[in-house]
């Protein structure tokens, strides 16, 4: 039995760091969600500096949600948490 609600949808778990507003981005796509968050956690420690951006989606069944997003300025923001 499947818990989640999520059998039978596609998952994907993407996360993007940017070292600039608007500059190249680094991607990467999971299908674990434990995975793009310990890579998450791993490129915020080597490369979370002043100017960069880091975003954590989840795709399911083609609609997109942000899970987590870090900047210099503004920490760490988890989705639904207040």
């Amino acid at each position: 039995m499947d818990s989640t609600g999520l059998k039978g949808k596609d998952v994907e778990h993407e996360v993007v760091l940017r070292f600039r507003p608007g500059g190249p981005a680094i991607l990467g796509v999971w299908s674990k969600p434990e995975a793009a968050d310990r890579k998450f956690t791993e490129w915020l420690g080597a490369h979370g500096q002043p100017g960069a951006a880091l975003t954590l989606t989840a795709t399911i069944g083609g609609e997109r949600r942000p899970a987590k997003s870090w900047t210099h300025e503004g920490g760490l923001q988890v989705a639904g948490s207040a």
